[in-house]
């Protein structure tokens, strides 16, 4: 039960960053303590309060080794995979609905008239998705590595994607109606890849203005260990 305990310790202080030294430190340290704790009939899942994952992170925040790392590529990842559901369902609305042209119950085609609002509605729906998910890629993969800058890239990116999705939007309508909103796999790459390279842009920006900000300031524990 010690060695589970240990091992899970030890990955968690490596998936945090904690330099080698101060984890083969620390692991001595508690190996000493649990021996200690078992000798007094104590459990060792118990003496770490039952979560391992949590009493490593909380230990290493109290010590203050936890760095603020960059982790820009994964966070822009995380965010672009989070938004791209949403992505993909705004993508059926501009090219699948915005035909006019929709199946019947009968199996043929029938040409409709369809509101503004239809697509002023879709838009707006997958908008508010892709941000959501965008934001909670970002935020799980930072609560993953337990990065001390998580609540303030997340606040970042809340107020600053909407203002890059906006950006992103009208480029993209500008750029289509001038050239007569064509159709073709080249020009439905451009208007799905361009507004999906400048957000992560954004995202990667984002975090690496709030790491800088941050570096230097003492590591602290975002999420005590009881939750």
């Amino acid at each position: 039960m010690s060695e589970r305990v240990l091992g899970q310790c030890r990955r968690t202080w490596r998936r945090l960053g904690v330099p080698r030294v101060d984890i083969a430190d620390m692991t001595a340290e508690l190996a000493a303590d649990l021996e200690a704790a078992e000798r007094d009939g104590r459990d060792p899942q118990s003496y770490v309060g039952g979560d391992p994952a949590a009493f490593a992170r909380a230990w290493a925040s109290e010590r203050g080794l936890v760095p603020v790392r960059a982790l820009v590529g994964r966070v822009t990842l995380a965010a672009v995979l989070g938004g791209l559901p949403a992505g993909l369902a705004g993508l059926f609305v501009a090219y699948g609905l915005e035909s006019a042209t929709l199946v019947d119950a009968t199996g043929g085609q029938a040409d409709r008239d369809l509101s503004p609002w239809l697509f002023v509605a879709g838009y707006t729906l997958c908008a508010v998705f892709a941000w959501a998910g965008m934001v909670g890629g970002a935020s799980a993969v930072l609560r993953f590595h337990g990065d001390a800058a998580r609540r303030a890239t997340v606040r970042a990116l809340v107020w600053a994607l909407p203002a890059a999705g906006l950006v992103a939007a009208s480029v993209t309508i500008g750029l289509a109606a001038r050239y007569g909103f064509p159709l073709g796999i080249r020009y439905f790459l451009a208007e799905s890849l361009g507004p999906a390279a400048f957000l992560a842009l954004v995202v990667a920006v984002v975090r690496w203005k709030v790491v800088g900000r941050r570096r230097g300031r003492p590591a602290t524990d975002p999420w005590p260990a009881e939750n």
